[in-house]
């Protein structure tokens, strides 16, 4: 509504804010790489991008790096939709008719809308999908194993605000012992290169690690990262020089109102 309203101006600043689609590699749907390889290849980013947020959000390459950090390397390759080679691979996986699953997430924003998308893209491939949507009390629940439908389920979409480095969304949705680990994701060569780009020193060693991680989850694709959105912020026609952060900081020291 504020975007079509000529009384105000929406501005945006690009974020490392997303969503992440989990697929629970210990679950029988998704125990083949193959078909989380299938899932992530059924979904048109560029359409989704410009569907949901009116192209205010970058396409993602199923990795936590986002274009706004400095160490994401944007050599790797980007992931596209191909329904042909995603159907190839469920057949190769032993689904040649796919097959039936769940997806729970939650009331919150676009994600019920995210949710249809996901859906329907993925019946083009042969994975029918059941959406279960939740409020967020009842989706992450008490946010531990076994007591929480974000951790527990097969499929989900969760939340992710921005953060200033990839840091976090390396490590606890993917690590062998990350905290909000909902892919059940074990691999001790990831869990090496995080190590290792948590220790590198600058911008350059940063970026060789990257490198290696972001192929390693486009081939094990435990988690979907179809887009990183931008952080808006409205405000009146006539206010100028107001300047924020992607984590919502403000600063209105440069503020000015016009006449």
């Amino acid at each position: 509504g504020l975007i079509n309203n000529p009384e105000f101006k929406v501005v945006g600043v690009k974020s490392s804010a997303h969503r992440q689609i989990h697929m629970r590699v210990d679950s029988p749907q998704f125990k083949d790489k193959r078909v989380r390889q299938a899932l992530a290849l059924s979904l048109d980013r560029e359409v989704i991008v410009k569907g949901l947020f009116k192209g205010r959000a970058q396409v993602g390459n199923d990795s936590p790096f986002a274009p706004v950090f400095p160490s994401s390397d944007a050599g790797v390759p980007q992931r596209k939709i191909d329904v042909a080679k995603a159907k190839q691979l469920l057949a190769q996986a032993g689904v040649p008719n796919g097959f039936d699953v769940s997806l729970t997430t939650e009331k919150y924003m676009e994600i019920p809308d995210l949710a249809v998308v996901v859906q329907n893209y993925a019946k083009a491939v042969g994975i029918r999908i059941n959406l279960k949507v939740e409020s967020q009390s009842q989706y992450y629940g008490s946010g531990t194993p076994g007591k929480s439908d974000w951790l527990d389920s097969p499929l989900g979409i969760t939340d992710y605000g921005s953060r200033g480095v990839p840091n976090v969304f390396l490590s606890a949705p993917l690590t062998s012992s990350g905290t909000w680990n909902a892919a059940h994701f074990k691999n001790p060569q990831y869990d090496k290169l995080v190590a290792d780009y948590v220790g590198a020193l600058d911008i350059g060693a940063q970026k060789k690690v990257s490198a290696q991680i972001q192929t390693l989850l486009l081939d094990e694709t435990p988690v979907i990262f179809p887009f990183f959105y931008d952080q808006l912020i409205a405000a009146r026609k006539q206010l100028n020089g107001v300047r924020f952060t992607a984590i919502a900081q403000l600063y209105f020291d440069r503020a000015t109102l016009a006449a």
